[in-house]
């Protein structure tokens, strides 16, 4: 996955073209939907969309760079960030009503009440963008933002610069094992990120 070959790499390929994907980039991952459904002890309460706008304005004015691409489950999201226009926004072509539900998108996959195709597939293509962005911006308290960032420092050799709005780093582990709500509102921003690539290293 980390190096996508065949058919993979030529779809990703074509999501470049088609939505003008050029470096310098931030990589964002907004996740809402069923990512901030109520009673979920595993993770902290969503940040507000403000807080990620904040914080590409931040990484943006450090590296001087005026696009990022958006990977999110919300239609909310992507229009939120189109209202800045000094940045230029991409994103994957996407119905992202598929995403509105109050159950979580991989029961409802499982009994086939989506396309089991598109979700994973999507999924799978936001998650190598993200990682062939030069910066990253999400919630480590998502397996899903972890897993690109991890697949974007192992491709690149290096911990890109990144900010997490949540938790910080941490080594991948199932929900069974985690602590209840984590204190992880403290927002995290590393330019190297030096610590984070031993600790990688050692896992």
């Amino acid at each position: 996955v980390a190096r996508p070959r065949g058919a993979l790499q030529a779809k990703l390929q074509r999501l470049k073209s088609i939505v003008g994907f050029q470096h310098p980039i931030i990589g964002l991952h907004v996740r809402y939907g069923d990512g901030c459904l109520p009673n979920q002890m595993h993770r902290p309460s969503c940040e507000p969309i403000e807080s990620y706008i904040t914080e590409v304005r931040r990484m943006a004015d450090i590296y001087n760079v005026s696009s990022v691409y958006v990977a999110s489950d919300s239609s909310d999201v992507i229009d939120k960030l189109h209202e800045m226009s000094d940045m230029q926004v991409v994103h994957m072509p996407l119905d992202r009503t598929i995403f509105d539900s109050q159950w979580w998108i991989d029961h409802r996959a499982a009994y086939g009440l989506v396309d089991r195709k598109q979700v994973a597939e999507s999924a799978l293509l936001d998650m190598l963008m993200l990682a062939d962005c030069d910066y990253f911006i999400g919630t480590f308290s998502s397996h899903f933002s972890m897993s690109a960032f991890e697949l974007s420092a192992y491709a690149k050799g290096h911990v890109p610069p990144y900010i997490s709005v949540d938790c910080p780093w941490k080594p991948a582990r199932p929900l069974a094992h985690m602590n209840p709500l984590p204190n992880c509102q403290h927002k995290v921003l590393r330019i190297s990120g030096q610590a984070e690539m031993k600790q990688l290293e050692r896992e």
